[in-house]
C-alpha cells in the first residue's frame, strides 16, 4: 500500500499552458492521475494498447473526441477500453481524475 501527499506526488508534468498532470500514486496494477487543464488545452487523439482509462470530471467542461464524441461536465465520468481512439479538448478550465489499469509507463517516475 502507498500513501501519497498532494504536495509530494509521484510525478508532476507541467503543460505549456500552465496546466499540469499530477501522478498521485500507482502500483503495478493501477495508476491515479489528476489533470488541471486550462481552457483550450488539448489531448491529441491516441489509444492505449492494454490500458483501461476511467475518468471523473471534478469541474469544468471537457469535449471528448475520437470514438467517444460528446461533452462532459462536473460529476460526469467515462471509461475508455483498450484500443479505443480518444482525445480531449478543455472548453473551460477543468480538473479531472483519471485511473489507468495497468499504469502507463510514460507517466511513471523518470
Amino acid at each position: 500500500m502507498g500513501v501519497y501527499s498532494w504536495d509530494d506526488p509521484v510525478r508532476i508534468d507541467e503543460f505549456d499552458s500552465g496546466g499540469e498532470r499530477r501522478v498521485l500514486g500507482y502500483t503495478e496494477e493501477m495508476m491515479l492521475v489528476h489533470y488541471s487543464l486550462n481552457e483550450g488545452d488539448e489531448g491529441e487523439l491516441h489509444s492505449h494498447d492494454e490500458t483501461v482509462q476511467a475518468s471523473y470530471v471534478i469541474d469544468g467542461r471537457l469535449e471528448l473526441r475520437g470514438e467517444y464524441d460528446t461533452t462532459v461536465g462536473p460529476g460526469d465520468s467515462y471509461v475508455i477500453p483498450p484500443g479505443t481512439t480518444h482525445g480531449v479538448y478543455a472548453e473551460t478550465p477543468c480538473n479531472v481524475i483519471d485511473a489507468f489499469s495497468p499504469p502507463l509507463d510514460a507517466y511513471k517516475p523518470e
